[in-house]
């Protein structure tokens, strides 16, 4: 029999459905909006209104619930379904850095990362020798990392292990004016280290910053085929036109079977589970079928005598299989956010992106394979940002200038939720993150900088109704 609390979260969400349905019958006149696949873009947290499951599917999205949403605990616990947090950590919970399914704040009041910013660290001089080199911290080998502090600095240790540094940033202030008079200030950080637990970084080690993407879409981009995203390639810039998308492999080059990269900031995810394994290896320090030891580096003795949790009848990996599928499960079975219908101001900034060259890279429709067409506003595909972005991390073949063009749907919604841009936030505003373009994007930045006043808010008015 089921439990009372199933089915009262059951009838909950079915609720939830219903109102969807029936707020958007209006709308789906005039614009095919697809209340089945999407939620109004506009709407209350757009990104967090889960799509129609049945009992099966909807047993798994409540247990993926769970584990996204309630804390992680310290090995070894009575609570053993969710321990394993640790020794090295930054986060006990996905929620903390995906608030509503989405991104959340990295910045204090001081200016200052919060947990949802991590810092990376790579090696980007020995990236060419990485298949080469015993590598226990990236098993995919994306990177790289450093010898002692390994891939991803972790804020926090339990019990006696020492947190492995304290994360800062140094605030550069760039001031900037358009042609017309008008200007702002934009913001750079630098990222460095204080009160490191075991030494100073390698030498060769650089310290590049991500803040969380937003969870919004994932199903539908992982059901683009593959074919889709390679037809827009253009590596060598055949048709002249400056853009020279190309996709990110995930593989060594002498395996037979090539894995496509289409998810994060470089396209170094292939699906969710791997994105959700990666994040609870580096994020939660939760052992799993992807990252099957502990982030312990050599010299971080204390991380390696921490205590283990005790076997369970689904084995000693802190988020077995079962678990990560189920994670994976409730990331995937949310609806994409997408817009209803757009005002006239809106109407004329889409045109004027479509006119500026931004729809180059930033793709407004894609299909799944089944057929249903979805407004990500990207390729998937890595371009080269120019030298502004260049952030000293290359993962498998994206160099350091190269960045997965980021979907542009939710941007309203990080607007609202006042979250930030880019892959390193340090924009406030879309605004900020477009002045901050270049490489490829170089032709568009300009042109959008040459637009009069009211044709930029125009522009940046139709973003964030996306």
């Amino acid at each position: 029999m089921k439990s009372n609390y199933y089915q009262a979260s059951k009838h909950m969400l079915c609720g939830v459905f219903l109102f969807l349905g029936l707020s958007n019958i209006s709308y789906a006149e005039n614009s095919q909006f697809n209340a089945d696949e999407f939620t109004n873009a506009k709407g209350s947290k757009p990104f967090s209104h889960p799509i129609k499951m049945d009992d099966e599917a909807f047993d798994q999205y409540i247990l993926g619930r769970s584990f996204f949403s309630i804390p992680w605990v310290e090995a070894p616990s009575a609570t053993t379904a969710r321990d394993g947090l640790g020794p090295h950590f930054s986060s006990n919970t996905c929620v903390s850095c995906h608030e509503d399914n989405g991104s959340a704040p990295t910045l204090s009041s001081k200016n200052q990362p919060l947990r949802a910013l991590v810092f990376k660290l790579t090696q980007p001089s020995k990236h060419t020798s990485r298949w080469l080199i015993h590598n226990i911290d990236t098993p995919m080998h994306d990177n790289v990392p450093d010898p002692v502090y390994g891939t991803q600095i972790s804020i926090r240790g339990n019990g006696k292990v020492k947190p492995e540094a304290q994360t800062r940033l140094k605030i550069e202030s760039i001031p900037f004016t358009y042609p017309d008079g008008q200007s702002l200030t934009l913001t750079k950080f630098i990222p460095y280290l204080d009160k490191l637990g075991y030494g100073p970084l390698a030498e060769e080690t650089t310290i590049s910053l991500r803040q969380p993407p937003t969870l919004a879409g994932l199903r539908l981009i992982e059901q683009v085929s593959a074919e889709d995203i390679l037809a827009w390639e253009d590596p060598d810039d055949k048709n002249g036109d400056g853009i020279s998308g190309r996709a990110n492999w995930l593989n060594s080059p002498d395996q037979g079977e090539k894995i496509l990269g289409r998810l994060n900031w470089k396209s170094s995810a292939a699906d969710i589970e791997n994105q959700t394994a990666n994040a609870a290896a580096h994020d939660l320090g939760l052992t799993n079928p992807f990252f099957t030891e502990e982030r312990c580096q050599p010299a971080q003795k204390d991380c390696l005598a921490a205590p283990k949790g005790d076997n369970t009848p689904l084995g000693s990996l802190d988020l077995p299989m079962l678990r990560l599928k189920a994670i994976s499960a409730f990331i995937r079975d949310h609806k994409a956010p997408q817009t209803v219908r757009l005002d006239k101001q809106a109407q004329q900034g889409k045109k004027l992106f479509e006119e500026t060259g931004c729809v180059a890279c930033h793709r407004a429709s894609m299909s799944t394979s089944e057929g249903v067409e979805f407004h990500p506003y990207s390729d998937l595909l890595l371009h080269d940002m120019g030298d502004a972005l260049q952030d000293g991390r290359p993962e498998f073949l994206a160099s350091e200038r190269e960045f997965r063009t980021a979907p542009l749907w939710g941007v309203g919604a990080r607007v609202r939720a006042k979250h930030r841009f880019l892959h390193d936030a340090r924009a406030a505003t879309p605004e900020q993150a477009i002045l901050w373009h270049g490489g490829e994007a170089e032709t568009a930045k300009s042109t959008f900088i040459k637009l009069d006043q009211d044709q930029r808010l125009a522009l940046l008015h139709f973003l964030e109704q996306l």
